[in-house]
Formats: C-alpha cells, structure tokens, sequence
C-alpha cells in the first residue's frame, strides 16, 4: 500500500462521523485539496521571517517569533522586534499562536516605532519599546487562535500605525529547558493593504496594588474607569491571573445598570473569547473589572508582580471602532470605588470550577512537564504487572522509549497513529485546535467552528529511528480530527 492509499484510507475512516460531529469540509473538499504538495520539515523552528504572500490576494502573512532561545533562569522575560515590511498603511487581521503552556508563561505582541534595543533579542528588564506602545495581541494556557471579524484590522504602517512588532514572551519555569533546546515560540500575523473600515483596539484593565493574604479564601481585587473616548465595540475578550484566580469579570456601568462583557476562569486557556451580547462603551459609561483570588494553600502574601508565584489581574478587551477616531491601546489601572462594587452583580463573586479533567485535556495539548507527584504516579504505573494482568494482555506488549527524539515534534492532540509499508509513524494530529468539554453542544454539534480549520499539516509521516519528518499534508481540512 503507497502513501497516497494509506492516507486516503485515514480520510475515509474520518468521513463515518461527518453526520454526527460536522468536524471538515465535504469529501469532495477534502480529496481536492488533498492533492497538495509534501514538503519536508525539520525539528527545529519552523517558519520563515520573510513575508508570504497569500496566492490570489494582496495579504500576506509575517512569522514573529523568538530566534531559537534556551533561557537559563525561571521567569526570563525575553523580547525581539520586527520591522513591518512595508511603510505604508495595512492592517492586521489575523493572529495564530505558535507556542505551548510547558515552555511559555505567556506572551505579548507590542506595537511601536522605536524598539528598546536593536539586538537579536534582548532581556525586556531593558523595556520593548522607547516610545509609546500598544498591545496588540496576547496569548497564555495553549490558547487557540484570534480571528477579528470582517472589517476590522489593528492599523499598522503609514502615518499612525506602528512600524515595528514586538514580542514579549516571559518564560516561567526553566527545567522545560533540561535538554537545552532552543525556543521559537511566536506568533504569525496575517496583514491586509486593503483599508479598514473599522480600526480594532485592545482596552487593558489591570490592578497595580492589590495584596492576596495567606489563607484567606475569597480576595477581590477590583478596578474602575469613566470611560470618555469615542464609543467602541466590544467584540472579544482576554482574562489574566497567575495561579491564585479563579474569576475575572468585566462590566459596563450606565446609570447603575450593569451589563457582562466577558466573564471566564482564568486557569483555561487564556484566549480571547468572543462577547456574547453585543453591546457599545460610549463616553459617560464606567468599565468596571473584579478580579477573584483565594489566598488558600499560601503561607505568605502574594503581591502583583512579574514572576508565575506573584499574581496579576488583568482583563484585556478587544474592540472596534470608527476609522475616524481610531485609538488603538488605552489602559485602565484606578482601583474601583468600594461604593460602586456594592451593586455588582453576584456572578462575578461566584468562581468558575475548573475540572482535574478539564485541565488534563488542556495541557494535552502539546504535552506537559511532569511534577514530582505525577513523577511518583507514573513511577507506580510502570511497576510490573499482576499475573492476571499479564494473561489479559497478551496480544499487545508496549514500551515507553524514553530516549526517543520525538520530544521535538511539533504536534497538538494526537488523535491517531498508523505505520505504512515501510514502517514509517503516521501520526494525525489537531494543530492548534483543542478538543475539551467545550468543543461539542448537547446534541453533539462541534461549537469552535469560527476559529476556521487546522492551518497546519495534520497528518505527518515520521521517521520512527529519528523523528524526522518525512512528508506532511492536510493543512486546512479539518477541524476536529478524530480516530
């Protein structure tokens, strides 16, 4: 059996539940596009730092991304420019995260004209940028990818845009660098020439002071803004906290009345979620955050501070609005009036529970360091087996091949695992996409299809000896690859 069969024969095995899970496109679709190109691919960054042009339109796209790092002490906050390609005015319309939880705390994308330092990359003790910045994209937790709606781009270039990118990327626990590999976590821009109509923008919440006490169990940290900009949109929605949150939620205030712009648990994938209610922030109205912490399980106090054990509190809200008095960053960091939060609503004191389950799921993603107690679990689990276990599993005899270099793959979840006639691993994998409890509804209808197909290769045909892979195909075919 040839390669082309082997795979044709997975794509088959997958269309027996299109009718029930509505996961890729139509067979004919798939068979179409099927006919794409191999390339081979190394185990180093992938990527390029040129521009790529997108066949058939005037977009293009940018790969930013840290230049292949091995940091060598915990919370290392490393930062690395982009010069935009062109001067003239074009807009950003997409991002796609290249980047998993086991290496990056989180990371940052930075809209200036002057970065800090013309090196390679550079320790951001020394600040991103020497002139004013503003955010424009931010990523924790194996979040998934932001698409903006139609319409609306971060304006860049030009006579008010942003001429550099600049990404931050803080580092937290540096034993995921054991093996001394190097780092190109980043992130890839989509940029349109075609002028927007609507300019997006990022309104950043965050306290600067707020104390968590050892062992109280309920801390709220709130903020408070009169909002007296042009009126703005909001479409999406960011949370942040390190390991002590347990709900962030944000709220418009107009004449006492208070309407939910995003509320969610800060320990899932800190991606940015969509509004569910479309609602306007016009100039009078108060943008009021509470962020909830519980100081159980610490024995001294935790500070706001730039380390995974101090604590944040951040809500990142992504809007749109009028071309004509675009504003593209604006912060917010006034500790609310205790007299205002009298009246919030009850939902954000109520935490949203994160089940073992859930985070297990979420980390599969692309894999998670182990600690000492999983280390000590899995120790048990490869003691030998009982007797009556040896009988029942006769037909089947796995090892873990510890030395084995397929540590460096880059793969998401992987849903199945085949061998072709040369023996080669054919593994199929979801990309970026992650499968939880929040990807199907009740009658088993996939939820997550806005955030569009897999973009990268999900069926990669791997040296078994050296993890070395060979061919790779499926990009933009499915969404939820299952086996």
């Amino acid at each position: 059996m040839d390669m082309a069969s082997l795979i044709s024969s997975l794509l088959v095995l997958f269309l027996i539940f299109q009718n029930s899970c509505y996961c890729f496109r139509s067979p004919l679709s798939v068979f179409k596009r099927y006919e794409e190109s191999t390339r081979s691919l190394s185990n180093d960054c992938l990527g390029t730092t040129r521009p790529v042009m997108s066949p058939g339109s005037s977009d293009y796209t940018l790969d930013i991304r840290m230049p292949g790092v091995t940091p060598t002490e915990s919370d290392t906050y490393l930062c690395k420019s982009y010069r935009l390609p062109v001067d003239d005015e074009a807009y950003v319309v997409d991002y796609r995260p290249h980047a998993n939880m086991d290496t990056a705390h989180h990371m940052l994308l930075f809209g200036c004209n002057v970065p800090s330092s013309t090196d390679d990359y550079w320790d951001c003790s020394a600040g991103t940028c020497n002139d004013k910045s503003s955010i424009m994209y931010a990523w924790a937790k194996n979040a998934p990818p932001t698409k903006l709606p139609e319409g609306v781009g971060f304006q860049v270039g030009g006579k008010s845009g942003s001429r550099y990118f600049v990404l931050q990327v803080h580092y937290g626990d540096v034993k995921a660098f054991q093996d001394k590999h190097k780092d190109c976590t980043g992130v890839t821009v989509r940029i349109t020439p075609e002028k927007q109509p609507l300019i997006a923008g990022i309104y950043l919440s965050m306290s600067l002071n707020t104390v968590v006490p050892p062992g109280q169990e309920v801390v709220n940290s709130d903020i408070a803004c009169l909002y007296n900009r042009p009126t703005i949109h909001p479409f999406a929605y960011r949370v942040h906290t390190h390991q002590l949150g347990q709900v962030v939620s944000g709220f418009r205030v107009r004449h006492g009345k208070w309407t939910l712009i995003g509320r969610q648990s800060p320990q899932l994938p800190q991606a940015f979620y969509p509004v569910e209610h479309p609602l306007e922030i016009s100039p009078g109205d108060i943008i009021a955050t509470r962020c909830l912490f519980t100081g159980k399980g610490r024995m001294s106090a935790t500070y706001i501070g730039g380390t995974a054990k101090d604590e944040m509190c951040n809500l990142y809200i992504m809007y749109y609005m009028d071309a004509a008095h675009a504003t593209s960053y604006m912060t917010c960091v006034q500790t609310g009036n205790p007299k205002l939060f009298e009246n919030i609503p009850e939902i954000a004191n109520v935490p949203i529970p994160v089940s073992p389950d859930m985070m297990m799921m979420m980390m599969m993603g692309h894999g998670h360091h182990h600690t000492e107690a999983e280390a000590e679990t899995n120790t048990a689990l490869q003691q030998p087996k009982r007797e009556e276990e040896e009988v029942l599993n006769q037909d089947v005899h796995l090892e873990e091949d510890t030395d084995w270099p397929g540590v460096n793959l880059k793969v998401g979840q992987v849903s199945g695992l085949a061998l072709d006639p040369k023996n080669n691993l054919v593994i199929f994998h979801r990309g970026d996409h992650v499968w939880d409890e929040n990807s199907f509804d009740r009658n088993f209808v996939y939820q997550q299809r806005g955030i569009g197909p897999i973009q990268e290769s999900t069926i990669l045909v791997v040296d078994p000896n050296t993890s070395k892979v060979l061919k790779s195909t499926g990009q933009n075919l499915f969404f939820c690859p299952m086996a």
